[in-house]
C-alpha cells in the first residue's frame, strides 16, 4: 500500500478526489505539467461544477462592472481641469 503524504477531498462532500486528465504545456524554456482533479461521485461534480461556474461568473461580473467604472471615473476626470 502507498503511503499518501497530501489528501485532496472533494470540497462539497469529502471524498478523495480522482485524476480525470493530465497534460503538459511549454511555455518558455519551462515545461508546465496540469492535472485534472474531480470527485469520484458523478451527481457531486456536477454540483460542483455549477458551483464553480457560479461563482466565476459573479468574478467576471464584478470585473467588468468595475472596469466601467474606471472608465467613467477616468473620463469624467479628463472633463475636469486642475486648477493651480
Amino acid at each position: 500500500m502507498k503511503n499518501k503524504t497530501h489528501s485532496n477531498p472533494c470540497i462539497r462532500c469529502g471524498t478523495e478526489r480522482i485524476v480525470s486528465r493530465t497534460w503538459e504545456e511549454k511555455l518558455d524554456n519551462s515545461t508546465i505539467i496540469n492535472i485534472e482533479m474531480i470527485c469520484p461521485n458523478p451527481e457531486c461534480q456536477k454540483q460542483v461544477v455549477k458551483s464553480n461556474k457560479k461563482t466565476l461568473d459573479r468574478y467576471t461580473s464584478l470585473k467588468k462592472k468595475s472596469e466601467q467604472r474606471e472608465v467613467k471615473r477616468r473620463a469624467s476626470h479628463r472633463g475636469k481641469k486642475v486648477k493651480k
